[in-house]
């Protein structure tokens, strides 16, 4: 398709950009058509206008709603940039002052990214930005989120996904096993894979029933397996479970720093290599330059690198 000149941009309406921004985000005539504040109908003739004008379908129907078709793919980044810089250029420039900013962030996490980094990040802001408000929420898919504009950051493990995600490193943790004070195991000699397998477990799945736990495939690529008698979704609930029982749980070794000492609990080494994994924190590529939104990711960054 022949390039768009700026002899063309004359007879072109430039708000089909935004529209065609918020179709990428929200994948939903509906939800875009919201977020402009027009009719369904007025937002299905806009999109007909800009299949026209790029002289490709853009999107198509499927079972989860709309899909972005590789043209379109490849027009978002620009699109979320020259929307930025349109709106940055009209307004004057996005203002961002830590220490009066009253904006809240909304950041997709787990409890273990909440237990090492949050009470740290509180701390920081207390000083450097008393009146930012960060808003902590569950999700199960925050891609689709961050991809709605529903979320602004998410702490987990990095993970394969679209290419409008950034990542970025916070820190690294790896695994340890823990029991209580007295357990039996203690008393023997050295923590065996076979001593390790005949133990009764509590094991975490924070996705639920089909997480796929990097544990248990170790295990099964040596062909072995453990005794779980208990899975849970929330490494919280474990010091309790371990406190009166002959149970053990596998936990990432920055955690058992936290818990053991306050819930008498004693660290084993695991008898087989287990994989160490990192942290990372994801957000949208258009959200790159506003300003608020990198203050803020710097922060965490820091904070991460400290630990």
């Amino acid at each position: 398709m022949e390039r768009i000149s700026s002899t063309h941009l004359r007879h072109v309406d430039l708000n089909l950009l935004v529209a065609l921004a918020e179709l990428l985000q929200s994948r939903s005539v509906t939800a875009a058509a919201s977020r402009l504040g027009i009719t369904q109908p007025a937002m299905s003739r806009t999109l007909g206008r800009l299949r026209s004008t790029f002289g490709d379908p853009l999107f198509v129907r499927s079972s989860t709603g709309l899909k972005a078709t590789p043209r379109a793919e490849t027009l978002s980044l620009a699109v979320y940039d020259v929307v930025e810089r349109a709106n940055a250029l009209v307004t004057g420039g996005p203002l961002f002052d830590p220490l009066t900013t009253e904006r809240t962030f909304v950041v997709a996490t787990s409890d273990y990214a909440e237990a090492l980094l949050l009470s740290r990040v509180l701390e920081a802001l207390e000083k450097q930005a008393p009146r930012l408000k960060l808003r902590i929420v569950r999700a199960l898919d925050a891609d689709a989120l961050l991809e709605q504009g529903d979320v602004d950051l998410t702490w987990e493990p990095k993970k394969r996904s679209v290419r409008t995600l950034v990542w970025s490193r916070l820190f690294d943790d790896g695994f340890a096993f823990v029991v209580r004070k007295g357990h039996p195991v203690l008393k023997r000699g050295a923590f065996t894979l076979d001593r390790f397998l005949s133990l009764r477990h509590v094991a975490l799945a924070p996705r639920g029933l089909n997480d796929s736990n990097p544990l248990d495939l170790a295990l099964a690529r040596a062909g072995r397996r453990r005794d779980v008698v208990a899975t849970v979704p929330s490494f919280l609930a474990v010091p309790e479970l371990l406190r009166d029982t002959e149970l053990g749980a596998t936990l990432p070794t920055r955690i058992i720093e936290r818990v053991a000492a306050r819930h008498g609990l004693v660290e084993l080494p695991l008898p087989f290599t287990m994989p160490r994994f990192d942290l990372s924190q994801a957000w949208h590529e258009r959200m790159r330059k506003d300003p608020g939104h990198a203050w803020l990711r710097a922060l965490v960054a820091a904070i991460g690198r400290g630990m």
